[in-house]
């Protein structure tokens, strides 16, 4: 079988695959390949077996459950997700499902099974492995098994699996990710296989036949039957024809094929796009109110500056940025809608939206109230969270990438920067994983270090400090830091300082937030909102803190009640004669 999209672009493989049960009366072996269609190759092509183990009552059921399960599901997850991401949600699900069944029917020694999935994408092999079945890979003429056996020997001639799936609530997912290479080889196979064929006659006999797959795994069957099999016997052969591009290079040629267009004026027409007003421009960006000549509807047409028609780079951050959002929707994620009709030139249609910036917002104040940020701030957290479900991470969080509308939702724009994690795993260049604005950007970025969600977390706790101080936390000098040395020098400067209304926990929970040392920052957003909105003693210890901050409800409720018995005092004295 070979997969059916010849373009040069795309990886191609010949496949095939066998299972036969063997001296054994029925085949508890389980196996499957899925070849994605143009809409899933972000998802690779999947080759799945597991062996169900015959001790187990329901092994069978297991095996078939488990690599039914994953062919169907790890397809169906976002394209936003990595691979490893996907495939280790898609596994650990299953895996509950069949513990679930096997503490259900406890007169039943369990739904257990070894599982192990190839899938291959591009330019790269991705395994998710449990057990004892095995991915073995003959590049030339080396043969290198790239799964370890999780079993414990109890003697010379007996062993039993540590690690399976349905043995346990919780699993371990072996994930090991490598290159692949046109004229690659991969064997998936079952213990009843390679526990009968040694590798030096494993790796003459894939050699030897690997022209005609068909063929290689019934012979790979039958040795291990006819050398003394008695367990059943599966394996899947994939060879890859030509490597493919990535996502992210499928993404650059299909831009580079557009032209950027030129300065748009009121009055012309892009697209069936009526060209109302330019809005707003910068060296990096063109921003039109357009209307539908079809519908009528009035849409936000964004176009990147003529000086960058050259530039590789940024045109594969504004690709991504349309990608995002078309992808991901929330009502506090401004909206990319999807072409409607062939596009002419590079750009993006976007919800019209009336309002500001937060940085045109603050500009305007003269006293920021701290519970209209705190409420900014629940809604920034609700967008990026939903960034953050998908494993993508804004990256350019600051108070000019934040529209408010005049209904007082608050939208995170500008996705340019974004790091999409499905678009980040293979990619062989960090072109699409650059940080926005120095200033907002967290140290890991300058650093070279890994990042997480806790990088945006610095992110909004900079515009926080900002919006309520006009200042950033580390002051002026903070993006001239590059070193380790030259962050660990920097201090917090309290926000206090700058805003003498703001309580000493408020700004403690800044302070956390907005740490050098990511792993100093929240674990989690919510952790961050609930800190804002009222006093953690743990954040401040040695610090006394006023009744109106330590609590500041009851501290109303009590005041508001002395001033309600004060004046019933007065008004009793007032009447008595």
């Amino acid at each position: 079988m070979t997969d059916p999209d010849q373009r040069n672009t795309t990886l191609q493989l010949s496949v095939a695959q066998r299972s036969l049960a063997g001296v054994k009366p029925g085949n508890e072996d389980a196996l499957g390949i899925r070849l994605p269609d143009a809409s899933e190759r972000h998802r690779g092509a999947s080759l799945v077996i597991a062996d169900g183990v015959s001790s187990a009552d329901a092994g069978r059921q297991a095996a078939e459950a488990a690599v039914q399960g994953f062919l169907s599901d790890y397809y169906a997850t976002p394209d936003t997700w990595s691979i490893q991401s996907a495939g280790e949600r898609v596994v650990t699900a299953i895996n509950h499902w069949l513990h679930g069944r096997g503490q259900a029917h406890a007169e039943n020694q369990g739904w257990l099974t070894t599982f192990t999935a190839l899938v291959l994408r591009g330019r790269s092999a991705h395994i998710l492995h449990i057990g004892d079945t095995r991915v073995y890979r003959l590049r030339g003429d080396t043969l290198e098994p790239l799964t370890q056996d999780h079993c414990t020997r109890i003697n010379a001639d007996t062993t039993y699996l540590s690690r399976a799936l349905g043995m346990d609530w919780r699993v371990d997912i072996d994930y090991r990710h490598s290159d692949i290479e046109a004229g690659d080889l991969f064997l998936t196979c079952s213990d009843g296989v390679h526990g009968f064929i040694a590798n030096p006659q494993l790796k003459q006999l894939l050699r030897d036949q690997q022209h005609d797959l068909e063929a290689l795994a019934d012979t790979l069957l039958a040795t291990a039957l006819a050398q003394g099999s008695n367990d059943n016997l599966s394996c899947q052969l994939a060879r890859v024809e030509s490597v493919g591009l990535d996502t992210h290079d499928e993404l650059g040629q299909q831009q580079a094929r557009l032209p950027v267009p030129p300065s748009l004026l009121a009055g012309q027409t892009l697209d069936g796009y009526f060209i109302e007003a330019e809005v707003h421009a910068s060296p990096r960006s063109h921003l039109y109110r357009v209307r539908d000549s079809k519908t009528g509807q009035l849409f936000a047409l964004k176009a990147p500056s003529v000086q960058f028609e050259d530039d590789e780079d940024y045109r594969a951050h504004f690709a991504i940025e349309g990608w995002i959002g078309q992808r991901i929707t929330h009502k506090n994620l401004i909206r990319i809608h999807p072409p409607t009709r062939t596009p002419q030139c590079l750009y993006h249609i976007m919800d019209w939206l009336e309002g500001e910036s937060l940085a045109g917002w603050q500009a305007r104040q003269t006293r920021v109230d701290i519970g209209t940020v705190v409420g900014f701030a629940r809604q920034i957290v609700a967008g990026l969270r939903a960034l953050h479900r998908r494993d993508t991470l804004h990256q350019d969080l600051k108070p000019d990438n934040i529209l408010l509308c005049k209904d007082g939702t608050l939208k995170l724009i500008d996705l340019g920067s974004a790091r999409v994690a499905s678009l980040q795993e293979s990619s062989p260049r960090d072109v699409l994983d650059r940080p926005g604005a120095a200033d907002y950007a967290a140290p890991e970025y300058a650093l070279g270090l890994a990042r997480d969600t806790r990088a945006d977390q610095f992110s909004l706790g900079v515009t926080i400090y900002e919006l309520l101080t006009g200042q950033h936390p580390y002051g002026e000098g903070y993006d001239q830091a590059q070193t380790p040395a030259a962050f660990h020098q920097l201090r917090y400067v309290s926000a206090c300082k700058y805003n003498p209304h703001l309580p000493l926990w408020f700004d403690a929970a800044l302070r956390k937030a907005c740490a050098i040392n990511a792993d100093n920052r929240y674990e989690a957003l919510s952790e961050l909102l609930l800190d804002l909105e009222r006093p953690n003693p743990g954040l401040t210890p040695n610090q006394r803190l006023p009744w109106i901050e330590r609590d500041p409800v009851k501290f109303w409720k009590w005041l508001a009640l002395v001033g309600v018995v004060g004046n019933l005092a007065w008004l009793v004295r007032a009447l008595m004669p």
